[in-house]
């Protein structure tokens, strides 16, 4: 069975050159695919290309991202402005000739002017090595959420499978019973009348009893969706079985199987078929839960 839960968890972390990367990812039930990333403003650029990442795995779900980099050579995030530094002896020396003033500007002096040193963090491009240290690490953390939806969309698929079993079972029982249904009509409806006309010198003909009994046959007949239960039912072992995205899909075929369901209980006339009615309704209403639980 290849279904995917939409739940699922997946941490990876590595240090590579100048950089460590911490990444975790969560994901959860929704109707759609929902991307909320919290990273560091150093990479915030890089944001569409992890999110393509994160969509080209992952098509159903609320997933939320968590990024963290260490810097372990901090000097290396720093950059000084020679052309600025120069600039500025530049001033120092033309101040010192105009207005006749001694003294210079030491190595400290320069680096605590403004601009002169820069945080290269707040420059547009994310570095490659750590773009590729990035992805790298949202891939193995996105490898652990697969396995864990595709774990749990197993076993949530061999429950769904098993209740289709029992909603098969259920529709067979309902079919076996609704030949005696008319049957048991027509006896009573014969009874009915034999007691109202018990005494009194008037005949009923058989032919108006049988097409009253043929109406109410035609009426509570129930074999065209009793067919399309099953149909459905086949549908819903093949989605579990097939490949891709079933989620939705499963979701409507227990609309449709919900659909034929209460078709026949509008047309039971019968305790019997009433009670097997809700049983249907309960393991069809599972089907619907489990189904939204699917990738």
């Amino acid at each position: 069975m290849m279904a995917r839960s939409m739940t699922g968890f997946g941490t990876a972390g590595r240090t590579s050159g100048r950089y460590g990367v911490e990444v975790e990812v969560r994901s959860l039930n929704n109707r759609y695919l929902k991307i909320r990333t919290r990273t560091p403003g150093m990479i915030s650029a890089m944001e569409p290309e992890l999110e393509a990442i994160i969509r080209r795995r992952l098509s159903r779900g609320a997933v939320d991202v968590w990024i963290k980099i260490t810097d372990i050579e901090p000097a290396e995030g720093y950059r000084i402005d020679m052309d600025l530094v120069r600039r500025y002896h530049d001033f120092a020396e033309r101040l010192a000739r105009e207005l006749d003033v001694g003294g210079a500007l030491g190595v400290a002096d320069y680096l605590n002017l403004p601009g002169v040193v820069a945080d290269r963090s707040d420059e547009a491009e994310v570095e490659e090595d750590l773009k590729a240290l990035l992805s790298s690490e949202l891939e193995r953390a996105l490898d652990q959420v697969e396995k864990m939806r595709i774990q749990e969309g197993m076993a949530l698929s061999e429950d769904i499978a098993r209740r289709g079993r029992l909603l098969g079972d259920i529709a067979g029982k309902i079919s076996r019973r609704a030949g005696p249904v008319v049957e048991t009509y027509r006896d009573r409806l014969v009874s009915r009348v034999n007691d109202l006309l018990s005494g009194a010198n008037i005949e009923i003909a058989e032919e108006n009893i049988l097409r009253e009994v043929s109406i109410f046959a035609e009426r509570s007949d129930i074999s065209e969706e009793i067919a399309r239960i099953d149909s459905h039912l086949v549908q819903l072992l093949e989605m579990l079985e097939g490949e891709g995205d079933v989620g939705r899909k499963l979701e409507f075929v227990a609309q449709e199987l919900q659909r034929e369901i209460n078709t026949i209980g509008s047309k039971a006339s019968d305790a019997e078929i009433s009670r097997l009615v809700v049983d249907a309704k309960g393991e069809i209403d599972r089907i619907r839960e489990q189904a939204q639980n699917l990738e």
